[in-house]
């Protein structure tokens, strides 16, 4: 894990922690908190009584540096087992203030938590931990070594977040008052008294400690056995019972490492096969089953892919009808169900369903046969589009704005290749996997510095080689992956990834037409051959996040095989059977329609929706410059 959030990131100031929105927003969780318990405490109430006061005087002193944080309140809470767990809260002046910064630093620290933390994460949670466990075990990896750490909060070694903490946060106001928060003590019968560790009931605490934890998580998923965490509560999964041992012992040296011990009377090594719980859930050698539709959110209207050769569409009676050459009916679907069209190749569209397109905004997108990118049909500019291409056509020509957006999104894309990476390194290909995945984040540690767009090309294609040579000891060997070929694709893998990347391109220009931009002005990538350069540019992220994703898991799964591509005479390369369109398709579609939350702050949607958010978030920045774009956390 790199400390460095790299170039994109919003990076977090004290003027934001001292916006009084921000502040406001605060309070209000603070509140609904407290309400949640229950009843009001005696410090939430009284803060309560003069909510507007006590913000405005908050809001002044952090804006003067002036703020000083109080001592923190023990309190003990009874457990089963007799023993008192203690709590140590902060005022409830710092409980705003803690949630103000959260706010800030969430996006800046989430990107860097990786693949394997799964608690105190916006978006994530114990369904998509226990689903993640699931699909290890029917990946064939039947033991687990299980453990947590012996206090966790109250072990986590707060001298090396100290020294983590100004790789996160230039601005010095904000770093001093992020240490003054960690440098509180303990009211303790009118005395002071030291807080080991992280305080329970700090409402920063679980980011801390999911940040320092990384370096936890790595150590164990170099040792080649993927790690699946909750707060404090893991397991890695092994192929065998000595390799379950074996991670059990990385476990523990990489505690030892960090001064964190594992709890020992909680350590042991389970088999699916005879059963155990984790997170609440009973496993066993099939349940809970992997859930194909886990989090997809199905839409009101869907996505029409049509592919056969020779068909032909049209509208008639308030359907969209497909037919093949022989003139049967293929598909028949009312078109309020229609979001968009894709053609693959030799299929005929009817002047009407073109017109009902045209006058609907349903997309149309063809694609060739292979499933290159061809062109759209979309309705006439609009006067706002006018005025934001007369924009763009600014933005493009001043340095100093879309530079930083080219940094960003050679950082977004680098970054969740080497998540990629880091999801399937296991006990055979974990030490190249993951050395590849560390050279990848070392060379974002240099985009900062590039001032050209050949300098940040040269970064993403020192990162694509690594990254690609690396997948080629995560593919399956019987599907000869040797590395990227394009033309023309060598192997089915690479057929696959060519064709996604074809589909996604698509619903790019889509979602920068609907946000008012052309297309074809790139920014990273240069306009040439009449590409949609800007597409390209802002589909690079969405490469690993989407289509790579899909590709991966269907050959590993073995779902995608060797029959699922043929060669032509008149064809040079490799294509995908239409069964193996039919699996890149449907993997594609269920991934796209995926919900989330916190992959952007503050938005929550599937993934499609958050291609079109991206997409509006890059107009802000041509139409405003103090907009800034980032790119998504993995999710």
């Amino acid at each position: 894990m790199s400390a460095n959030p790299g170039p994109g990131a919003v990076a977090p100031t004290l003027h934001y922690v001292a916006d009084p929105g921000r502040l406001a927003a605060a309070w209000a969780d603070v509140l609904a908190s407290d309400l949640d318990d229950g009843a009001l405490g005696t410090g939430v109430s009284r803060f309560n009584e003069d909510a507007e006061e006590n913000l405005a005087r908050l809001a002044a002193d952090l804006a003067a540096g002036a703020y000083e944080p109080g001592l923190l309140t023990p309190v003990g809470i009874p457990r089963p087992d007799g023993q008192v767990r203690m709590l140590h809260v902060p005022s409830v002046r710092d409980r705003v203030v803690e949630r103000s910064v959260l706010t800030a630093l969430t996006p800046v620290v989430d990107p860097l938590l990786g693949p394997f933390s799964y608690a105190y994460r916006p978006g994530l949670g114990v369904a998509d931990a226990v689903q993640a466990v699931a699909g290890l075990r029917d990946e064939g990896l039947g033991w687990v070594a299980r453990s947590d750490f012996h206090d966790c909060f109250g072990s986590v070694p707060v001298p090396l977040l100290r020294r983590m903490l100004p790789a996160l946060i230039e601005d010095p106001g904000l770093l001093t008052l992020i240490k003054a928060l960690l440098g509180r003590r303990a009211a303790a019968r009118g005395t002071a008294a030291v807080v080991q560790g992280l305080p329970q009931g700090s409402p920063l605490s679980p980011l801390w400690a999911n940040l320092v934890l990384a370096t936890f998580d790595t150590r164990v998923a170099r040792a080649g056995f993927p790690l699946v965490r909750y707060a404090d509560d893991m397991v890695a999964l092994a192929a065998s019972r000595d390799e379950a041992w074996e991670a059990m012992r990385a476990m523990n040296a990489a505690a030892g490492e960090l001064g964190m011990p594992l709890a020992t009377d909680k350590s042991e090594v389970m088999s699916f096969r005879d059963g155990f719980t984790f997170l609440g859930e009973d496993f066993g050698p099939r349940y809970p089953p992997v859930l194909a539709e886990h989090r997809v959110e199905e839409p009101d209207r869907r996505v029409m892919y049509l592919g056969v050769q020779g068909s032909h569409a049209r509208i008639e009676s308030g359907r969209v009808i497909v037919n093949s050459t022989d003139d049967s009916e293929l598909l028949n679907v009312p078109s309020g169900t229609v979001q968009r069209i894709v053609c693959f190749g030799s299929v005929g569209v009817s002047a009407g369903l073109r017109s009902w397109a045209l006058a609907t905004e349903v997309d149309l997108v063809f694609l060739s046969r292979r499933g290159s990118y061809l062109g759209h049909a979309w309705p006439a500019a609009s006067a706002g589009r006018i005025v934001r291409l007369r924009a763009q056509l600014a933005f493009a020509d001043e340095e100093a704005r879309w530079l930083p957006f080219a940094r960003a999104v050679v950082n977004a894309k680098v970054r969740k290749q080497a998540v990629l990476l880091q999801r399937y390194a296991r006990r055979d290909n974990a030490e190249d996997v993951l050395s590849r995945a560390a050279k990848m984040e070392q060379l974002t540690v240099m985009l900062p510095s590039c001032g050209t767009r050949d300098e940040l090309m040269g970064i993403e294609g020192a990162a694509a080689r690594e990254y690609f040579a690396g997948l080629a000891g995560i593919v399956p060997n019987e599907m000869q992956f040797d590395g990227r070929s394009t033309q023309p694709p060598g192997d089915v893998v690479n057929a696959a990834l060519s064709y996604g990347y074809a589909i996604i391109l698509g619903e790019t220009v889509s979602a920068l037409c609907a946000a008012g931009l052309d297309p074809g002005i790139g920014l990273l990538h240069a306009e040439q051959d009449r590409r949609p350069s800007l597409a390209l540019d802002l589909m690079e992220e969405f490469r690993p996040l989407i289509v790579d994703q899909v590709v991966i898991a269907a050959a590993r799964k073995n779902e995608l095989r060797p029959e699922h591509g043929r060669r032509e005479e008149s064809v040079d390369g490799v294509l995908l059977t239409k069964a193996g369109k039919e699996i890149l398709v449907g993997g594609y579609e269920r991934r796209m329609l995926q919900r989330t939350r916190g992959a952007i702050p503050g938005m929550s949607g599937s993934l499609r929706r958050h291609l079109y958010r991206q997409a509006e978030r890059l107009a802000a920045c041509v139409t405003d410059p103090a907009a800034t774009w980032t790119g998504l956390s993995w999710r």
